[in-house]
């Protein structure tokens, strides 16, 4: 589900209306032309003729004689356009100046070209999936080409994994870049964890960019938004003024769920989030996490089914090193 019927057929009402923009100007300077050069109208009056008499011959056979006649209307035809042409150019207009202007002329702004999406098309899915995401002016910071894994440093290493925090961030970018290219094929859900200032949003970012890029939806938002919502819609406070809804939740093609825990955990939280990865799981509709938890403190903090759901079914990408935010303040890069 790139996008909702409602949103594709906005899309579509828009391509409507730039086709009837197109045909309102091409009446207007065909008024013109014909008011200006009388002839212009006879000459196309007797084009239109020909076409048809031309199709006719061709549907009533191609014998000798019927074949003549085709080429004889095909050579009338021809002078005719060459005289219309002379007659244009000779009173400052551009031949075009009788053809439709479509914004795109690909597609001629019915947004397919055959049975595919133009790409004019495909771009306007994709400008209108940033606007769903609330991430546009983000992302166009922090993407895949943005990132800077020099900010990590080779002497900060992580004891139990026994890897420094440069090793271990080209491995997590590799990952999730992967998840970028198998989408929406292969079927993964992502738990990517570590202290405060570590990159984990970055990384998210990196990742919704592009699978938006691919025209698939991404809805972006904080747990404790997400919560938020959740409760609005379920006890009928009608406060939420945001766009998104348990619906978007459900139906978009990847739900990104950023600092889980930050929210205040009670019965109807944990339960809205069981429900909520667990619908997504059955509907093999991916997730990605970014938490400062551990796995272990989403155990001791939500439920046992909550653990057993994203620890069964979630890659878990460790980021870890100093904090960028104090790195890139200083100006430095790794050791």
């Amino acid at each position: 589900m790139a996008l909702s019927n409602s949103e594709y057929n906005l899309i579509m009402r828009e391509y409507e209306e730039r086709r009837y923009k197109a045909k309102h100007d091409l009446d207007r300077r065909v008024k013109e032309i014909y008011e200006k050069i009388p002839r212009i109208k006879e000459i196309q009056d007797e084009i239109s003729t020909a076409a048809v008499e031309s199709m006719k011959s061709r549907l009533y056979g191609m014998n000798r004689e019927n074949g003549l006649e085709g080429q004889e209307l095909h050579n009338k035809i021809e002078a005719l356009v060459e005289e219309k042409e002379t007659l244009m150019k000779e009173h400052g207009y551009s031949p075009r100046y009788l053809k439709p202007r479509y914004v795109c002329e690909i597609c001629k702004d019915t947004g397919y070209v055959g049975n595919e999406k133009c790409r004019c098309l495909r771009s306007r899915i994709t400008e209108l999936l940033y606007l769903r995401s609330n991430l546009k002016e983000v992302l166009e910071k922090e993407n895949f080409d943005t990132f800077n894994i020099d900010l990590y440093s080779e002497s900060f290493v992580d004891k139990v994994m026994g890897v420094s925090a440069y090793d271990n961030i080209k491995e997590v970018l590799k990952r999730c870049r992967a998840f970028t290219y198998d989408f929406p094929e292969r079927f993964e859900n992502l738990f990517i964890y570590g202290d405060t200032g570590v990159g984990k949003t970055f990384l998210t970012n990196c990742i919704a960019k592009e699978i938006m890029d691919k025209s698939y939806s991404v809805i972006y938002v904080s747990a404790i938004r997400m919560f938020e919502i959740l409760s609005d819609r379920q006890f009928g406070k009608g406060e939420s003024d945001g766009k998104e809804s348990r619906e978007d939740f459900r139906d978009c093609d990847l739900l990104i769920i950023d600092d889980l825990g930050t929210e205040l955990v009670n019965t109807f939280t944990s339960s809205s989030l069981f429900n909520c990865i667990n619908e997504r799981l059955l509907m093999r509709k991916p997730v990605i996490i970014s938490t400062n938890l551990s796995i272990n403190n989403v155990k001791s903090i939500y439920s046992e089914r909550i653990f057993s759901r994203i620890a069964s079914n979630y890659t878990m990408l460790k980021v870890f090193g100093e904090d960028l935010r104090i790195v890139t303040s200083l100006g430095l890069t790794k050791a």
